[in-house]
């Protein structure tokens, strides 16, 4: 097991104030539904571009994400990079949708699931080692974003798997910020932080392995959060757009207007097959609908082959 020390240093409780002034500065900023939903989108985007950034040689561009996601329902056969991207997304939806503000313990079998959809590789420490770094700094009260600076840096240094633990580490600092209220309407883009501060980045989580000690790490990791969500505000109070999206990427036709008010009700699910009698339209078509609901983050997607359905999120 590794072992968690840290000093509340002065550094990092300034950095841990300024999130939290910013945070709530991010939930009362007023947006219109159609920049809400560009933003959002926006910053999926840039989490997927600038995650794989860290581990695939050939990382797609943001154009090329973004033209991925508009034609998944063209079923064409996918190149590895198009594939981790698509894992990566399936990762995160899984946090998204079973995580916002559920204050309970993770578990190895969370782990181990998230893993199993959004990276590759195989548990090579015991599942009871797993379960006992997870739950070590888990039992405090400290701040979420101390909590989710020490499961990045728990993962990535134990690397309880052969191989994405780098990924699996920032997907789980995710899971903990939501989890505990730092959803930031979907925003935050940590990844973007890490990957343009690399040297600082490798030398700080090397320094913190030498010396025992998490502090440095953790003023690294929160400053990065406070960076980022005043790149955030900024971008949503001045309406500026980091990636060029055409408009119409967001003008709902009036039948999938009609699919989200049909699914209205948090219970209510629909199927592709549902669609296609309901509006008398071609299996393709009503493809094309859901697959564009779920890419804009509007529809979960859930289980496989014939038995997919979707649910509003």
């Amino acid at each position: 097991m590794n072992n968690i020390s840290y000093t509340a240093s002065s550094h990092l409780k300034e950095s841990l104030q300024k999130t939290d002034v910013l945070r709530r500065n991010i939930l009362l900023t007023v947006l219109t539904p159609e920049h809400e939903l560009r933003f959002r989108w926006q910053a999926t985007m840039e989490r997927i571009f600038w995650s794989l950034a860290f581990s695939t040689d050939t990382p797609l561009s943001k154009n090329e994400i973004l033209k991925l996601f508009k034609e998944q329902h063209l079923k064409k056969p996918l190149t590895s990079p198009q594939q981790e991207v698509l894992a990566y997304k399936k990762g995160f939806d899984y946090i998204v949708q079973n995580w916002l503000g559920l204050q309970e313990p993770v578990t190895s079998k969370n782990v181990l699931f998230l893993h199993q959809i959004a990276c590759s590789g195989r548990l090579h420490i015991s599942q009871e080692s797993l379960k006992l770094n997870l739950l070590y700094f888990q039992n405090s009260s400290e701040h979420p974003i101390i909590q989710a600076g020490l499961v990045y840096f728990q993962i990535l240094t134990l690397s309880p798997f052969t191989d994405g633990n780098e990924r699996l580490s920032r997907l789980l600092s995710y899971l903990f910020l939501y989890k505990e209220g730092f959803y930031c309407r979907g925003f935050l883009v940590l990844d973007e932080y890490f990957k343009r501060n690399f040297i600082d980045y490798q030398l700080i989580i090397k320094q913190a392995i030498q010396t025992g000690s998490q502090t440095l790490w953790l003023e690294y990791f929160a400053k990065g959060v406070a960076v980022q969500l005043e790149k955030t505000l900024e971008d949503i109070t001045t309406g500026k757009a980091r990636i060029k999206i055409p408009v119409s990427t967001f003008r709902l036709n009036e039948r999938q207007k009609e699919i989200l008010t049909i699914l209205e009700n948090p219970d209510t699910t629909i199927t592709n097959r549902q669609i296609q009698k309901m509006f008398k339209i071609s299996q393709i078509t009503a493809s094309r609908d859901l697959v564009r609901l779920a890419s804009l983050g509007l529809l979960f997607t859930h289980g496989k082959g014939r038995s997919v359905y979707y649910t509003k999120v």
